[in-house]
């Protein structure tokens, strides 16, 4: 066989790569092949192993500088100019893919389109692959393009909001959007398989099921399961376009509390994109080890049937994409759900409590709460804004909305230390409860600076706006939410 060298299409024309951070070049080939790369006027060699990804690094670059990136290999070369700038990479589901093009206030952001220093790239969605694959779909040839007015309805609109802000806050600097998500899936799809067999529960909940679902069963029972979920979907499809025609009047939210939601999920079978550890294999492998600042995740609406388990889901997730991008103490931005009533009692809640508890247990991982938003039959709010305006004041500060941080019981009074903040303030809305001999009582609290005070001594827990669609109160110096909470005694 012909050596084969491959730079990965990150490294296009134009690339962003992260300034004042050490750097990893990498791609595929032929094992056992030489490589030689020059990125500016340093030069590394490897050989390509025998799992064909070849990786090397090199020295931090300074930002704003132009380099000449070379790949050779036996009779193979190919040269890139790249850029040093910040790279973020923004990831998870439907909410974090959900586009600029269907955001509320598109067109009021194109016409307001100032940014200069903002490229994306789009990691193709593939699905399932009997050999490599880099191009898909919407994306056959997945390359950095500079971000204009004419092609912003292409990007994240969470993601857009957010780096407008970075973008402006350093003018000079090019500020690079890595787009790597999927709707409709779960956390499960997005890492590996030994990941989840490392977890009994995991592996219980996520891989048996699957197991059961595909072993034993023909090309033609999926297709035909597969053919009466489309059936089920037109259907349903066609219900909602005559009840919108019918109705124009009505928001899509309103639309779907009279006709339900759109079936999911599809049938299973052994090519589907919703199985355990697929993505993780064409899409997370093909977008790490390239380096990047930060990590913005955005996903837990496909677990809420496994809500009690995201808690173990999450962070094995964030601990196995800092190793595969080759920096364990990536920063990491969790997005933290916003409301929504169409779930099973309390799903939503738990998934926000894990989300707020991953945050705590692990370094340099910071919560963005966007609790007192959202749309209560609409999985999809259609204002972006305000979401990605607040991820993106996180960027830039570090810091994300209030949380407890710690808890102090001593005799009757039980103390919440709350931050970041410098000052708390409350509203009309829920209030804390306190579970008192098994059942749940509200308890009248006070807002000490920064710390939440109240009195309930037989408590065995305590609990702040832990429901699907709560109506949060208490709120910091910014006017950001207290993240929801249930803290067990």
């Amino acid at each position: 066989m012909a050596d084969q060298l491959t730079l990965a299409p990150l490294f296009s024309e134009g690339a962003i790569i992260q300034g004042e951070q050490p750097v990893t070049i990498f791609g595929w080939g032929t094992p056992g092949l030489r490589v030689k790369v020059a990125l500016g006027q340093s030069v590394r060699q490897t050989i390509t192993p025998t799992n064909e990804k070849w990786t090397v690094q090199f020295p931090a670059q300074a930002y704003n500088q132009t380099l000449t990136l070379t790949v050779a290999a036996a009779s193979a070369s190919v040269t890139r100019h790249v850029q040093t700038g910040d790279v973020y990479l923004v990831a998870g589901q439907s909410n974090i893919e959900y586009k600029m093009a269907d955001d509320a206030d598109f067109e009021a952001a194109r016409a307001n389109f100032t940014a200069t220093n903002l490229s994306f790239y789009y990691t193709p969605q593939v699905e399932y692959e009997t050999k490599r694959r880099f191009g898909w779909a919407d994306e056959p040839d997945p390359r950095w393009q500079k971000l204009t007015a004419e092609n912003l309805g292409q990007v994240s609109a969470v993601a857009y909001y957010a780096l407008a802000q970075v973008a402006a806050n350093h003018p000079d600097r090019p500020i690079g959007m890595l787009q790597c998500y999927k709707g409709g899936t779960s956390a499960s799809s997005w890492i590996s398989e030994a990941n989840l067999k490392a977890d009994a529960k995991l592996a219980d909940a996520y891989l048996k099921p699957y197991e059961v679902a595909v072993t034993g069963r023909s090309q033609a029972d999926f297709d035909a399961a597969e053919a009466k979920y489309e059936a089920t979907v037109t259907a349903y499809n066609q219900k909602k376009a005559a009840y919108i025609e019918a109705h124009p009047e009505l928001s899509l939210e309103a639309v779907k509390m009279h006709v339900g939601h759109t079936p999911w999920p599809p049938p299973m079978q052994p090519k589907s994109y919703l199985r355990p550890n697929g993505l993780y294999h064409t899409m997370v492998q093909k977008t790490a080890p390239y380096t990047v600042k930060a990590m913005v995740w955005y996903q837990g609406e496909n677990d809420a049937d496994h809500a009690p388990l995201y808690d173990r889901l999450l962070p094995r997730l964030i601990t196995e994409w800092r190793r595969d991008l080759g920096n364990p103490g990536l920063p990491v931005f969790v997005i933290q759900l916003p409301q929504y009533q169409d779930e099973p009692h309390h799903a939503w809640a738990e998934i926000r409590q894990a989300q707020w508890q991953t945050t705590q247990a692990l370094n340099d991982c910071t919560l963005v709460s966007l609790v007192d938003t959202g749309e209560h039959h609409n999985i999809h709010p259609v204002h972006k804004q305000a979401s990605g305006e607040r991820l993106g004041q996180a960027l830039l500060s570090g810091d994300g909305t209030p949380s407890v941080v710690a808890v102090d019981r001593a005799a009757d009074q039980i103390s919440l230390k709350v931050a970041p903040a410098t000052s708390l303030s409350a509203k009309q809305g829920d209030g804390i409860e306190a579970l008192i001999d098994g059942t749940w009582q509200p308890v009248d609290f006070q807002l000490n600076g920064t710390t939440l005070k109240f009195k309930a001594p037989e408590a065995k827990a305590v609990r702040y706006a832990y429901r699907n669609a709560p109506a949060p109160a208490i709120f910091n110096e910014a006017k950001l939410p207290l993240s929801p909470f249930l803290i067990a005694f």
